[in-house]
């Protein structure tokens, strides 16, 4: 079975395909930024590449590019391995992206965000990029209360009667981790944060220290492998259905 991955694959490979057999492209948007001291700071990318891997094959038409690993992180940048960008660096990225692969033969773009303080600029950039490419439509992923819907969605489908209201180092990204790259995770680090966001304004303020000396919301500790796949595979039916809608949508406006 061919890589839906294009950083596997030969240019001539895409050639081959861009256009024919296939029409999507999706780009995850991740981050560099503390987790909490049991899982790494490129959480939130693996898990964006892994979403990106398994709706591009559930829609078999597509492919993923190499995933921006950086994003706006500015809350989390007193914590040693925190990387942030700007907005406006970040719409950059997103646009370099977007010029490489417009006339390539690719129809639909997918801007796939997985850390949550990507959602805003990413929205905000693709209402702003999305006339100037001459081949490409843009479908981004930037609804983050959805998001945290379908995460806790499969919460409940794994039998657990706990939800996280806020996503970051807790419960739900712990057992994502475990179920992907159980190696990465530090079982022997895992500690109940606290429950919610309890000031947004401190945390923009003050910064993410200011709500959680260890950079965690949610209790990873009940996080388990099988818990991971329930949550992985909420997000991929999620996301599959909503680019199959939207490029419905606009094959046929």
């Amino acid at each position: 079975m061919r890589s839906v991955k294009m950083n596997e694959l030969a240019w001539t490979s895409i050639e081959e395909v861009a256009g024919q057999e296939v029409h999507t492209v999706i780009i995850p948007i991740g981050a560099t930024e503390q987790h909490g001291p049991h899982l790494p700071v490129g959480t939130d990318s693996m898990i964006g590449e892994e979403i990106s891997t398994r709706v591009a094959n559930r829609l078999g038409d597509t492919l993923v590019a190499p995933p921006i690993q950086v994003g706006c992180s500015p809350s989390h940048s007193d914590y040693p391995g925190t990387i942030s960008i700007s907005s406006d660096v970040l719409k950059g990225l997103i646009d370099d992206y977007l010029d490489s692969l417009d006339g390539h033969g690719f129809q639909f773009a997918v801007l796939l965000p997985s850390h949550g303080g990507n959602f805003p600029p990413v929205e905000t950039a693709a209402a702003e990029l999305a006339p100037k490419y001459s081949e490409l439509s843009l479908i981004p992923i930037v609804d983050l209360n959805r998001f945290t819907e379908l995460i806790n969605q499969g919460l409940e489908e794994a039998g657990l009667e706990y939800q996280e209201p806020v996503i970051h180092g807790g419960g739900t990204e712990t057992a994502m981790m475990m179920a992907i790259e159980p190696s990465r995770v530090r079982n022997s680090e895992l500690r109940p944060g606290n429950e919610g966001l309890k000031s947004r304004s401190a945390v923009l303020n003050l910064g993410f220290q200011s709500v959680t000396d260890a950079g965690v919301l949610g209790d990873p500790t009940v996080a388990t492998p099988e818990i991971g796949e329930h949550i992985i595979t909420s997000l991929v039916d999620g996301y599959t259905a909503m680019i199959e809608h939207e490029r419905t949508r606009l094959r046929n406006w």
